[in-house]
């Protein structure tokens, strides 16, 4: 097995491929570009509050804690079994909505695409059936195959990046730039759109602590890993800076919306310089990159059930690997399921677009939780002895420890972000009710899971201890 395993591992370049694949998520693009220019400071703001706290935790926790599980096993490890089950069960549960989400997405660049009604919600549950089916597949054929995707679709990702970009350099040398950027606010409004943006920002520059998880999958370990972060964040702020700047150049913020802004900008901004058919070529290049990134955190999301299996708070199968592949199946399996059973409900008595506001902020709330557990973990470690030899920011425990209260802030404030009424919705308390009672849902099956496993793991233990004492 770990023979099998070993010669899975994920080479440099094609860890910098999964990161990035991981950790950049164009679409979010099309939020901030909606909010207009006031959102270019706020993605450098949350660059310096969240990315780089995060960077410092994962290259740190990493570093210290060697084991399977990522920040599941930091957060067990220095904060207790119980605060460590509950980071990774709402890090893994929050999971679900971000995929029905991007199925959601997927489904109207493929509507889209073909020409069909972007309203339908039937064509958009078959279409997300069938993506869906695809990424598991390819999950279960195990990282020598399931890598390939998120490589191709990086690659794909930063073509599109530069087509938006030479096509706003054109617009703007013709003096047809969109946006008055010279005039415009800087100053973003205390409204939803805002409020929305800050949580989906802080939810753009997560996903770098997932290195964790593959980190004894990773040829190099920590000093790829080390190497890895830093690409990511020096990427993650030109991609977002750079395309909000060039989507408000092609579009102004009053034609660009959170769910299908992106293709919008692609394809009215090359039949502007009479490109069409670049922008067709450029949405299928955006859906590939999504499909990537997709498939990146399937992979990644599927380990937190394995670590859990192997501290036997879920069935054994779930701690197994496949002998040939090395895909956790169970674990792929139940995901899968669950992922599909949430995009499903989330449409019920919704439209697409209402379906997909409240798949993100569900997203946000509950990926923000763990976040919480994982910077209170790196706060007392960073209390403890360093580890020799191990990385650690200039000014050492110090800067850990103003890290670890940054970032702690900075999540505070996206989970209240995500809480905020959306003035278009005609049920903004239904929405509200919604998302408080999934996350309440969430922890309440969490802690009846936990009960169980230790209940399960006492009886175990009694009866060990009778057979012992009676021989």
């Amino acid at each position: 097995m770990a023979d099998t395993v070993a010669s899975h591992r994920l080479k440099f370049f094609d860890a910098v491929f999964y990161a990035i694949a991981v950790g950049i998520g164009m679409r979010w693009i099309a939020v901030a570009a909606a909010v207009g220019p006031a959102s270019l400071p706020l993605w450098t703001l949350a660059l310096f509050t969240f990315f780089i706290p995060l960077a410092a935790a994962t290259a740190e926790l990493t570093a210290r804690f060697e084991g399977e599980g990522g920040i599941y096993a930091w957060a067990r490890d220095a904060l207790g079994p119980l605060s460590g089950f509950l980071c990774g069960w709402f890090y893994w549960i929050s999971l679900m909505p971000y995929f029905a989400g991007i199925l959601v997405f997927l489904s109207g660049l493929f509507i889209a695409a073909l020409g069909g009604d972007p309203k339908s919600a039937a064509l958009s549950v078959s279409i997300s059936f069938v993506v869906s089916l695809i990424i598991i597949g390819v999950q279960l054929a195990g990282l020598k195959y399931g890598k390939w995707l998120p490589n191709i679709g990086t690659v794909g990702g930063w073509v599109v990046f530069v087509m938006l970009i030479l096509l706003a350099l054109v617009l703007a040398i013709q003096g047809r730039s969109a946006t008055d950027f010279l005039h415009s606010s800087y100053l973003a409004s205390a409204n939803f759109d805002t409020a929305l943006l800050w949580g989906t920002m802080v939810f753009a520059y997560s996903g770098i602590e997932s290195l964790g998880f593959l980190r004894n999958e990773i040829d190099g370990s920590m000093r790829t890993i080390l190497r890895v972060l830093v690409i990511v964040g020096i990427g993650s702020l030109i991609i977002y800076v750079g395309g909000t700047a060039a989507f408000l150049i092609v579009l102004p913020k009053s034609a660009l919306t959170r769910l299908s802004g992106f293709p919008d900008a692609l394809r009215l901004g090359f039949a502007h310089v009479g490109l069409a058919w670049f922008g067709t070529l450029s949405i299928a290049l955006f859906a590939l990159t999504m499909f990537g990134g997709f498939t990146a955190w399937f992979g990644v999301g599927a380990r937190l059930p394995f670590a859990a299996g192997l501290d036997n708070f879920l069935p054994a199968a779930f701690g197994r690997r496949h002998p040939k592949t090395g895909a956790p199946v169970a674990a792929i399996v139940l995901q899968g399921g669950l992922m599909l059973a949430i995009m499903v409900l989330s449409q019920a008595g919704a439209s697409v677009a209402g379906a997909y506001d409240l798949l993100v902020s569900m997203s946000i709330i509950t990926v923000a939780i763990p976040y919480l557990f994982m910077f209170a973990a790196y706060a007392k470690c960073a209390r403890m002895e360093p580890v020799t030899g191990a990385w650690a920011p200039p000014g050492g425990r110090r800067t850990s420890l103003a890290l670890a209260w940054i970032g702690q802030i900075s999540t505070v404030i996206a989970i209240a972000c995500s809480l905020a009424p959306n003035a278009g919705d005609p049920s903004p308390m239904v929405s509200f009710v919604k998302i408080v009672l999934s996350a309440l849902v969430m922890l309440g099956w969490g802690l009846f899971f936990y009960w169980f496993a230790d209940q399960k793991r006492k009886a175990q233990t009694t009866r060990s201890a009778i057979k012992t004492s009676s021989r």
